[in-house]
C-alpha cells in the first residue's frame, strides 16, 4: 500500500490521502472537508481510525485490490458494467488519451493493516454541454417558458442563462458505483467517499472555471422489485439516499393531469440488452457554489448523459432508443425535485421497464 501524503493543516483528511489525490486537491485548492454533509469532528470518531489510504485508484490497483470487492457487491451481470472496460478506461486516463471526453476516476478506501479495498466509488465528471450542444435530447417550449417564469423570479436575464454563458458553469460528477464492505457500514464510510466524489470532481473542474452543484446517480425507486423483500431493500435504499440528502429528479406534466414520470433511460450496455428506467437521484453539494435552477440544468444534464456514453463506446442504437423514450417523456414536462421517498406513491406514472419507442 502507498504511503499517505505527509500531513496538513488543510484537511481532517490529509494524512490518509495518497501523493497524487492529496497534490490534486492541494493544486486547485479544494476545501475539502467543507464538501462533507457529516461534521468532520465525526468522521474523525467514525470513520478516520479505520482508514489506511483513501486515493484514486489505477487500473492494477483496481484489479489487485477492488475488482473483487466489486464484482462480489454487484453479483448480477446486468447491473455491472464489464471490468475489463474498466481497467481499460482507467488506463486511458492515466495515459493522457482521454482528451475531450468526461474525466473518468475511481476513489478507494483501504484498510489500515491489511490494506485491502473498504470501498470504492466510479464517476465520471459530466462538463454541462451549452444549450446548443444537447444532442438528440430537446426540450419543448414548456421548459423554455418555465425558464423565462424563473428568471422573473431570480431577476435574472434569460440572454445570460442560455447558451455558453450558463451551461458551461457547471460540471456534474455522476456516479455509477459505490460500495462498502460490509464490515466497515455504520462507520461514514459512504460520506466519505461521497465527499471525496464532489472534492474530485472539483478539481477536475476547477480550470475550466466550474463549480459542482451536486453528485448525480440512479436508484430504484422504493416500491421497485419483484417480492416483499427486493421492495424492502428499495424502501431502504431510499431512506439512506434520502437521510443523506437526496432528492429524486422527475418530470412533472405541464396539463390537467400533473403525473409525474422518471426522466432516467439507461440504454442497454451490451447490444442485446434492453433499456432500463430507473429514478434520478441529486445529492446536494454542502458548498455548490453558484446558484443553478433545476429545470434549465436538467436538460443539460440529460445531454451530458447520453454524450458520455457514446464517447464510451456503449452502443449507438441503444443509446438513441433511450434517447427518443425521455424525448417523449419531456413533452409538455418540466424538470421537478421532489423527496425519494414520494416516489412510491406514484406507481403506473413514475416508470415502465417494458417502455419501448413508439
Amino acid at each position: 500500500m502507498s504511503d499517505p501524503a505527509p500531513p496538513t493543516r488543510s484537511s481532517i483528511f490529509s494524512s490518509r490521502l495518497s501523493p497524487t489525490l492529496h497534490t490534486k486537491l492541494a493544486t486547485a485548492r479544494i476545501p475539502v472537508d467543507s464538501l462533507s454533509r457529516t461534521a468532520p469532528s465525526r468522521l474523525e470518531q467514525t470513520a478516520l481510525p479505520n482508514i489506511g489510504l483513501i486515493e484514486l485508484v489505477s487500473a492494477a490497483d483496481f484489479t489487485r485490490y477492488y475488482d473483487r470487492l466489486y464484482t462480489t457487491m454487484f453479483p448480477r451481470r446486468a447491473e455491472r458494467e464489464r471490468s475489463d472496460l474498466i481497467v481499460d478506461r482507467l488506463t486511458a486516463q492515466a495515459r493522457g488519451e482521454r482528451v475531450g471526453l468526461a474525466p473518468y476516476r475511481i476513489v478507494g478506501i483501504r484498510d489500515p493493516v491489511s490494506g485491502e479495498a473498504i470501498g470504492a466509488a466510479h464517476f465520471s465528471v459530466l462538463p454541462l454541454p451549452s444549450s446548443g450542444s444537447d444532442g438528440n435530447v430537446t426540450c419543448d417550449s414548456t421548459c423554455k417558458d418555465a425558464d423565462k417564469s424563473q428568471d422573473r423570479e431570480s431577476g435574472s436575464s434569460s440572454s445570460s442563462r442560455d447558451g455558453q454563458s450558463e451551461a458551461s458553469n457547471w460540471a456534474v460528477p455522476y456516479l455509477q458505483y459505490i460500495y462498502v464492505r460490509p464490515q466497515n457500514r455504520r462507520q461514514d464510510m459512504s460520506e466519505v467517499l461521497h465527499t471525496m466524489i464532489l472534492a474530485v470532481a472539483a478539481a477536475d473542474a476547477a480550470p475550466h472555471g466550474r463549480t459542482v452543484p451536486f453528485t448525480l446517480f440512479e436508484t430504484e425507486p422504493p416500491d421497485h422489485g419483484d417480492d416483499t423483500a427486493s421492495r424492502a431493500y428499495a424502501r431502504e435504499r431510499s431512506k439512506i439516499h434520502t437521510s443523506t440528502g437526496g432528492l429524486a429528479l422527475m418530470l412533472r406534466k405541464n396539463d390537467h393531469t400533473g403525473h409525474v414520470l422518471s426522466a432516467h433511460v439507461q440504454p442497454g450496455l451490451e447490444p442485446d440488452d434492453p433499456p432500463l428506467t430507473l429514478v434520478w437521484v441529486i445529492r446536494q453539494s454542502p458548498n455548490p457554489g453558484r446558484p443553478y435552477h433545476v429545470n434549465t440544468i436538467g436538460k443539460h444534464l440529460i445531454a451530458a448523459y447520453y454524450q458520455s456514453l457514446r464517447d464510451e463506446g456503449f452502443p449507438e442504437e441503444n443509446i438513441n432508443l433511450a434517447e427518443r423514450m425521455v424525448e417523449a417523456r419531456c413533452t409538455d414536462s418540466v424538470f421537478h425535485l421532489m423527496p425519494l421517498g414520494e416516489v412510491t406513491h406514484l406507481s403506473g406514472h413514475v416508470y415502465c421497464e417494458t417502455e419501448t419507442d413508439g
